[in-house]
């Protein structure tokens, strides 16, 4: 998987890793944003659009560009997820995506974020590594009447935050809640031992591609 660490984004550093499937034609389903909003916040989110290569990345990308546009325009999180699935349930195929979409508030370092079937945030403190309360929200594409309701929680100073798609965890010979508690307890491993300004690269460097035949994203965040 691919790395890359971005200067600060409205006082959060940002990086991420990224991976695809489909080698040959270098694009996937998965996706990720941290762009910065109107009045200092941050926008970060991470998405998966089922099935690999150009038909799942042609949607991706309208999704992406939607989910940014949204945003941009002031749109609160579950308001967003709320759309993008009216947008797909259109569709007259079907068509399939999770995703986790947040507003990090770096003035206060409030985290205002909402879910559709996506896996859990990650939240990395000197105590330890904690799966973030999740509040529902069900895959995009399925109920166009869908709802997408939204959590606040304050990050502290030194707190990192994990998003990834399953790519990042999914393994056949174990469940899914167990490929996250071992992508936390990598994590976990790895930051004790790191020195503070290295946390977030040492968090994506620990990761490991769960799937190979998945695409695979993880995005960290950092505010500073």
């Amino acid at each position: 998987m691919a790395t890359g660490l971005r200067d600060q984004v409205n006082g959060v550093r940002v990086g991420v890793r990224y991976a695809v499937a489909d080698r040959a034609a270098a694009v996937g389903g998965d996706w990720y944003l941290t762009i910065p909003l109107p009045g200092g916040d941050v926008l970060l989110a991470v998405g998966d659009v089922m099935g690999h290569g150009r038909p799942a990345a042609a949607t991706m990308v309208q999704l992406r560009a939607a989910m940014a546009r949204l945003a941009l325009a002031g749109d609160e999180p579950g308001t967003i997820l709320a759309a993008l699935n009216r947008m797909l349930c259109r569709r007259p195929s079907t068509t399939l995506a999770t995703a986790v979409c947040g507003r990090l508030r770096p003035t206060g370092r409030l985290l205002t974020w909402a879910r559709a079937g996506h896996l859990p945030i990650l939240r990395v403190t000197p105590a330890g590594v904690s799966t973030l309360d999740q509040p529902a929200g069900m895959v995009l594409g399925v109920d166009p009447a869908a709802r997408y309701a939204t959590a606040h929680v304050t990050v502290d100073a030194g707190d990192l935050l994990l998003m990834y798609t399953d790519g990042v965890v999914e393994r056949r010979d174990r469940a899914i809640d167990q490929g996250v508690q071992g992508l936390a307890d990598d994590v976990r491993s790895a930051v004790r031992a790191s020195a503070p300004g290295e946390r977030l690269r040492t968090a994506l460097d620990c990761a490991r591609r769960g799937n190979p035949d998945d695409d695979a994203c993880l995005l960290g965040a950092e505010p500073v």
